[in-house]
């Protein structure tokens, strides 16, 4: 390979407390909604990867669930896969919550990467709503934090130092070979794009604690024919929850929580696809899906 010809390439662990954005941070920097975010804890289930390509790099972000104590298996397994990313990467970005205060969660996650060899750089995220005062008190409390080769205040929702970011990334991974076709920006299939959004517009509309507890599976994704000759995506998709007193609060009154969830579904995935969708949701009990090993295989977890 010539000197023109390389490139620097390699796998990016983004990792952090959950809810600090990291998500948004993707999102924002591939310019188009390959994540789904909420303000929910806990929305990242799935190790993904995601790509930025450049004509001198290829950067693979490797998102994955956030940092916490775990209560169940599902939650067991959340955690091993964080664990997991800050094993296999060539760089380390840990991000925190400048707005919300950097506390013992952010400590846990340092804790967790301080001491390995991979090049690390520690983002402090919401910087657009913090003051200069406040962001000064953040900085304090990791100062002498001496294992991070770089500290950047950003902001995945505005973009702020985002391209000062990927520059200093970029110089910190190896010269190597593209590991993905320049036209990928993610290494999801249909099906987990489909249940993952699915499962997004669910958290929009119940409360805090019924998330946790459902999960989407993709039963039938076709393509068909509609009667004048234009193409139709067709999707049916199960949501599954962990006890009988949650199906009727998915569901609503008259239908009504489903049936918006299904419409803004429906419109997200028309987007995506490029084409017409007609989707169908069912929802199902599976008794404490959460603890069953053999249910969170099939899910992919």
């Amino acid at each position: 390979m010539s000197e023109e010809d390389k490139i620097r390439s390699g796998f990016v662990g983004l990792v952090g407390r959950t809810n600090v954005g990291k998500s948004t941070l993707i999102n924002k920097i591939l310019k188009k909604k390959v994540l789904i975010t909420s303000n929910k804890v806990q929305t990242t289930r799935y190790r993904i990867h995601c790509i930025l390509n450049n004509k001198k790099s290829q950067i693979v972000f490797v998102d994955s669930p956030g940092f916490f104590k775990p209560r169940n298996l599902l939650q067991e397994r959340l955690k091993n896969a964080a664990e997991g990313v800050i094993k296999d990467v060539d760089v380390i970005v840990a991000m925190v919550d400048i707005e919300g205060g950097i506390g013992r969660g952010d400590s846990f996650v340092f804790e967790q990467i301080k001491d390995r060899s991979q090049p690390k750089i520690l983002l402090l995220n919401k910087v657009d709503i913090v003051g200069t005062k406040r962001s000064a008190e953040q900085r304090k409390i990791i100062e002498g934090l001496d294992y991070f080769d770089a500290v950047i205040e950003v902001s995945a929702k505005t973009g702020k130092n985002l391209d000062k970011f990927i520059e200093v990334l970029t110089d910190l991974l190896p010269y190597g070979p593209r590991y993905y076709s320049e036209d990928m920006i993610s290494d999801q299939p249909a099906e987990k794009v489909v249940s993952e959004i699915v499962r997004e517009k669910l958290f929009e509309v119940l409360s805090e604690e019924i998330p946790h507890s459902i999960t989407v599976e993709v039963e039938r994704l076709e393509e068909k024919k509609t009667r004048s000759g234009d193409k139709l995506i067709s999707i049916g998709c199960s949501i599954f929850a962990e006890r009988s007193s949650q199906k009727g609060i998915i569901i609503g009154k008259s239908g009504n929580v489903l049936k918006g969830v299904g419409e803004k579904s429906r419109l997200e995935l028309e987007e995506f696809f490029g084409n017409k969708v007609f989707l169908e949701l069912w929802v199902k009990v599976r008794q404490n899906w959460t603890k069953n090993e053999l249910f969170l295989d099939r899910l992919g977890y």
